[in-house]
């Protein structure tokens, strides 16, 4: 559900914590459209999210592009091999640490034997990616 003019800002600020400049707000929609991610109340929440997770990482639209690809071509529920595998398929330069460190980072613990949902998966892959 596509949502009123002013009110996207106003729930990516309260889902974020902390009010953003304009700029900030422009490049940030800029991103959004760029990654064909509507402004809808999850796609803020999981960037609000993604934010508070890599805070020090800017948005880009390629990052973006990435995670809604990963979502799309794991589908539903992976399990933990599988995930690794799709990953080091699209960034062989990711290290063994930051693999694990960006699972720990959001509260999940990797198993290779475990089954994750690809909407838990969200904020670790733009982690991941970013």
């Amino acid at each position: 559900m596509p949502l009123k003019k002013e009110s996207p800002r106003i729930i990516y600020e309260s889902c974020l914590g902390k009010p953003v400049r304009s700029y900030q707000w422009q490049a940030l929609k800029q991103q959004l459209t760029n990654s064909r991610l509507p402004l809808t109340l999850d796609n803020l929440r999981f960037v609000a999210k993604c934010k508070k997770v890599a805070p020090r990482k800017a948005i880009t639209s390629e990052v973006l592009h990435l995670v809604v690809q990963s979502a799309i071509d794991l589908k539903g529920e992976v399990k933990g091999a599988v995930l690794k595998d799709y990953v080091y398929q699209k960034h062989p330069s990711i290290s063994r640490d930051k693999f694990y460190r960006a699972f720990r980072s959001v509260g999940i613990s990797y198993h290779n034997d475990s089954t994750y949902s690809v909407s838990e998966l969200g904020e670790v892959l733009y982690k991941l990616f970013a």
